[in-house]
């Protein structure tokens, strides 16, 4: 399977046959000649489709707009996102990643499902971590409300050319409570070491707990995680009902920043807050520790949507969120932020 390419909007005849509907809903346009298509409709009867899911996100690059796109200054950015299919005969077949680029003109963003060898079939991906200062980052499978009996972690890395290949894979360390459904994680690089950090969606509770451990990733793609944990609990102040943890980066200087989403169902509506939550710092019992910010300082409120993954740019503002509006598609978006320092 090649990746495919298409931007935020693209084009389908309503007319089109079933199979036509069915490349639609993976956001690609119905070939010229399609029975009951024998040409194209006005543009009264065409269809906008949106972007499948975004689960979880981590910056890639800062690249120039491509010549004769916008006005050739200005900058994309370029992220590397997730899609939460599961490994069953409906989603197996469906591209786990994709790179998404910021938009240069009212094209709207640009998607690029890629055609990754994985070495098993991934099962609801909704968290990507990336390695500070690295051209690499974690894929980590949620557990799938318990669901899924080997959960793996993945180490992607990348080229220049921004070609993604799997360079290894982990299965999930032992945990310091029951492993059920993660959607956030992030690794953070303290005085040279790596120490990874992930939270429970905490499902029908306002509170979750962030975990950190120390995280060893070999040259050969090996993952080694810490055998002991520190830990910090965390409650969403806002939205109501939300799940505390849905999405999380850390920042170069130890700042975690947590998404909190509301989800009643595939049709929403959907409520969502962003949260400068916590702070890494050196020491402890292993090697680092967690501060809380006490209480939790609210960035950004996204109502109507479900913010699903945070990504800071170079581990610095501005700050991104991607989104799993489930039936309405994936959404990329730069958060407003009025204060920046911390």
């Amino acid at each position: 399977m090649m990746g495919r390419q298409l931007t935020g909007r693209r084009l389908l005849p309503v007319t089109a046959a079933l199979g036509a509907l069915a490349l639609a809903a993976c956001g690609v346009e119905a070939p010229s000649g399609t029975v009951g298509s024998p040409e194209a409709p006005p543009a009264a009867e065409r269809q906008i489709r949106a972007p499948r899911e975004f689960s979880g996100i981590a910056w890639l690059a800062t690249e120039q707009a491509p010549s004769g796109e916008g006005d050739g200054e200005e900058a994309q950015q370029v992220f590397l996102v997730c899609h939460d299919a599961r490994d069953n005969d409906a989603e197996r077949d469906l591209p786990r990643l994709s790179i998404v680029r910021t938009p240069v003109d009212t094209d709207g963003i640009v998607v690029r499902e890629l055609d990754v060898a994985f070495p098993s079939v991934p099962n609801d991906l909704e968290s990507i971590a990336r390695l500070p200062g690295r051209n690499a980052a974690l894929l980590a499978e949620s557990n799938a409300d318990g669901d899924d009996p080997d959960p793996t972690i993945y180490l992607a890395r990348w080229n220049e050319d921004l070609h993604v290949e799997i360079a290894g894979s982990a299965p999930w360390p032992e945990t310091p409570e029951p492993l059920v459904n993660v959607e956030a994680t992030a690794v953070v690089t303290l005085r040279g070491r790596d120490y990874f950090v992930y939270a429970e969606r905490a499902e029908g509770s306002d509170t979750t707990r962030i975990h950190m451990t120390r995280l060893k990733v070999g040259r050969d793609g090996t993952l080694r995680f810490g055998g002991k944990w520190t830990s910090l609990p965390f409650t969403a102040p806002e939205p109501p009902g939300a799940r505390p943890a849905s999405g999380l980066d850390i920042d170069d200087k130890g700042n975690l920043y947590v998404s909190s989403a509301y989800d009643p169902g595939d049709l929403g509506p959907f409520d969502s807050a962003v949260y400068h939550a916590a702070t890494a710092v050196p020491g402890g019992r292993v090697g680092a520790s967690l501060r809380p910010v006490e209480p939790p300082r609210q960035l950004a409120r996204s109502s109507g949507l479900k913010v699903e993954g945070v990504a800071l740019v170079d581990g610095a503002f501005p700050i991104f969120i991607s989104d799993d509006d489930e039936d309405y598609g994936g959404l990329l978006r730069q958060l407003r932020v009025a204060t920046e320092a911390y």
